[in-house]
């Protein structure tokens, strides 16, 4: 079979990469990385290479990570230690070729304390760490049984980075996992969110861990009780969910929160508003309406002031001893 190369604009790819790594990389992977290559010389984010490979910015991660561990990639610029020149012997393409940098902004470089991002760890060592430890193999043998798929080389980095580097024992890390299947939500950044809010609480025990994990599955049944309610398509913003835990830590009813949903839909027409609904939800906890009844008693109560301040209003007197901004408020009261 004879197959030749159309001259176009080209790019160079490492020779390690064709010969030792097509087999270990990913589709997605090798896509990511073909477009860093030919890109090596542009500012690029995560954003735009996920947009351009069509994958997520989660498998854009996963792929520069990847591709780090393997020694393609590197975190910065690499200055070649010797020159060529015409009479040094001809080098392999992966000693020339410029190796641009991940595609992260500045703001998104890996932090110590709470990423196993800048483990340096290939797979090959992985697997040596998991035979040589029978919990961790059994550890990640049920976390694939979890997830229902073989993990990845992120994700099992991820778990060896918890356990090691955290101190949390493989049986924590298995809680950890399921609970976030459970919830659709197995994703490594999350999962090492939870794990270092643990070891930075001290949430290192089988108890204290149930507790927590019993908290956090409350807390998303009452957010996923408000997107039901409010009939959101989409997950809460950051803002949006801290709206939601006060109303939880609060202790208001649903029954509440949805008598102030309808007054807010009224008074806002059809775009809900989280601040406007938050503030007569506030409003009422501090006069202590903690039921639908105690709302129809506020609000027959208000009616029949505003009715009496009407009249008061419009009689005609010399000397009204009304405060027309009192009215106002009467008028208005959220």
């Amino acid at each position: 079979m004879e197959i030749y190369l159309k001259q176009e604009h080209t790019f160079s790819v490492p020779v390690t990469v064709a010969e030792h790594l097509l087999g270990l990389a990913s589709h997605s992977q090798l896509k990511v990385l073909l477009y860093l290559l030919c890109h090596a010389d542009e500012p690029l984010s995560s954003a735009q290479v996920a947009q351009s490979c069509k994958v997520s910015e989660d498998a854009v991660e996963e792929a520069v990570s990847f591709w780090q561990d393997a020694n393609v990639l590197l975190s910065a610029p690499q200055q070649p230690a010797v020159h060529l020149t015409d009479s040094a012997p001809e080098q392999s393409a992966a000693a020339v070729i410029p190796l641009p940098q991940p595609p992260v902004q500045p703001a998104a470089v890996p932090r110590v304390r709470s990423s196993s991002s800048n483990l340096a760890m290939m797979p090959s060592e992985i697997a040596a760490r998991i035979q040589e430890n029978r919990n961790l193999a059994e550890m990640f043998r049920a976390a694939e049984q979890l997830a229902g798929r073989p993990l990845n080389n992120t994700e099992s980095k991820s778990l060896i980075w918890m356990h090691e580097y955290l101190g949390l024992a493989p049986d924590l890390i298995l809680m950890l996992a399921a609970f976030c299947v459970e919830h659709d939500c197995f994703q490594v950044r999350y999962m090492e969110q939870i794990a270092v809010e643990w070891q930075e609480r001290g949430v290192m025990t089988h108890k204290a861990v149930a507790a927590d994990i019993r908290r956090r599955t409350e807390a998303r049944t009452f957010t996923g009780k408000i997107m039901k309610l409010f009939e959101m398509q989409r997950r809460p913003t950051s803002m949006q969910q801290k709206y939601i835990d006060g109303w939880q830590s609060l202790g208001l009813s649903m029954e509440l929160i949805e008598m102030a949903y309808e007054k807010t839909l009224n008074k806002k027409g059809s775009k809900l508003s989280f601040s406007y609904l938050d503030g007569i939800l506030q409003k009422w906890a501090a006069a202590g309406i903690r039921t639908p009844d105690d709302v129809q008693r506020e609000d027959a109560q208000f009616y029949a002031k505003k009715k009496a301040a009407e009249n008061s209003a419009a009689a005609p007197q010399k000397n009204s001893s009304i405060d027309m901004s009192d009215v106002e408020k009467l008028m208005n009261p959220y």
